[in-house]
């Protein structure tokens, strides 16, 4: 998948990641406020909870991820400052 697939569809990206670091490349190493909150959301659910959180660690969104990891999603929403347009 592309960056851009990738952006426009997470869960299909993490289905079909074989690891993270391989959509951490894919990606830039980087999100968008918009992937951030898509990720959250995913998780959330209780979706792919195990790739989002290895792909953030891989990304060096550590702090982010151990919110995610903790389900403090209002404190992850803050720290990324999610609530504000990108």
């Amino acid at each position: 998948m592309t960056k851009a697939e990738n952006r426009t569809n997470w869960a299909a990206a993490l289905e079909s990641a074989e690891d993270s670091s391989t959509l951490s490349a894919a990606i830039g190493f980087g999100f968008t406020k918009d992937d951030l909150r898509e990720l959250v959301a995913l998780h959330q659910a209780g979706k792919y909870q195990e790739k989002i959180e290895a792909l953030l660690v891989e990304c060096n969104f550590i702090s982010f991820c151990c919110c995610l990891m903790n389900k403090e999603y209002a404190e992850a929403i803050e720290m990324e400052e999610l609530n504000e347009a990108d």
